[in-house]
């Protein structure tokens, strides 16, 4: 699938988005908690939606979430994937995490 923009994002197209982006995060092992802790939650959520909706790579990234086991190092073509790292070090660093 292209880039979302104003032209071809629908409510469907959106939610498939946002199925992958839950996905990625929970295949990676970043839990909500993770995410809430996050310095700026509403900038670290918002900037996670934003870099999954402007991804070309839906279709890899489906393909890398069916084939992949969970915990691991999100895939470098994921726009999240920096972000991603952040967090699990967080994850890792957190009392309730050991």
């Amino acid at each position: 699938m292209l880039k979302l923009d104003s032209d071809t994002l629908t409510i469907e197209a959106f939610e498939k988005r946002m199925r992958l982006r839950r996905h990625m995060f929970a295949k990676s092992g970043v839990s909500l908690a993770a995410l809430h802790a996050a310095q700026d939650l509403e900038s670290v959520a918002r900037h996670s939606v934003e870099t999954c909706v402007s991804c070309n790579a839906d279709e890899t990234c489906g393909r890398w979430l069916d084939k992949t086991a969970d915990g691991g190092k999100p895939p470098g073509f994921c726009p999240n994937h920096r972000l991603i790292e952040d967090l699990q070090k967080e994850e890792r660093l957190r009392p309730e995490a050991r």
